[in-house]
């Protein structure tokens, strides 16, 4: 931060520096975490500028989704930079994790989330903003006990898990169909009736994307 910061920003990046940094990092910018941190609180200042009345959030969750707005675009930068030197220098893009493998991860943890029942959703998003050490004091801010947060967060893991293979395996639309048929708690009749299948057809359809996943898993091992 600058000499010239508001004093508010200041004070809001002394109660959140650590919390911020583990949340650059949970996103792979080990590299630049500080560059992003700064960026993140450029915008603040600017919003501050049009707005006085207006104060950054404190919320974990809330620190969680303004960070990542600023990771997105800066891969999205780097990603435009990237092609215009590629297409400059006609040289193949490097296969280390490139701004394109980035974007997919946060496009494939916002599918996750958003399938998600809400009380895991908000454990998986506790932790990945508090850091995978800090799970006593995610469970005072959620209000729960140490021992309850630790149980919804591991079947929040699980369930991350198997949607992720949904997510990287099968089809949009197969994947999106496993997703509510297991996690949206909706009886199988309700999804065929929102789906506008039969229940034949709805079977049928998931059997294919069972096979499909049988079929990854095969290959795997």
């Amino acid at each position: 931060m600058s000499a010239g910061s508001p004093p508010q920003l200041e004070a809001h990046l002394r109660r959140h520096a650590r919390r911020l940094h583990r949340i650059a990092c949970g996103f792979g910018r080990q590299h630049d975490a500080d560059d992003i941190i700064q960026i993140l609180y450029a915008r603040w200042w600017r919003r501050i500028r049009r707005d006085p009345s207006w104060a950054p959030p404190d919320d974990g969750a809330a620190l969680f989704v303004c960070l990542k707005r600023v990771v997105i675009d800066e891969a999205a930068k780097e990603s435009r930079r990237r092609a215009r030197h590629d297409r400059a220098s006609q040289q193949r893009p490097a296969p280390s994790q490139s701004p394109e493998d980035t974007l997919h991860a946060f496009e494939r943890l916002r599918w996750i989330l958003a399938r998600l029942p809400s009380s895991l959703a908000e454990a998986l998003t506790a932790s990945l903003t508090a850091g995978r050490r800090n799970d006593a004091a995610v469970a005072r801010e959620l209000g729960i006990s140490r021992a309850a947060f630790t149980a919804r967060l591991f079947r929040a893991r699980r369930a991350a898990e198997q949607l992720a293979s949904y997510y990287d395996c099968l089809s949009p639309e197969q994947a999106m169909l496993m997703a509510e048929l297991s996690y949206s708690g909706k009886t199988q009749a309700q999804v065929a009736h929102e789906l506008c299948l039969l229940r034949d057809e709805l079977k049928s359809r998931w059997q294919q994307a069972l096979a499909v996943l049988e079929k990854q898993r095969a290959v795997a091992l």
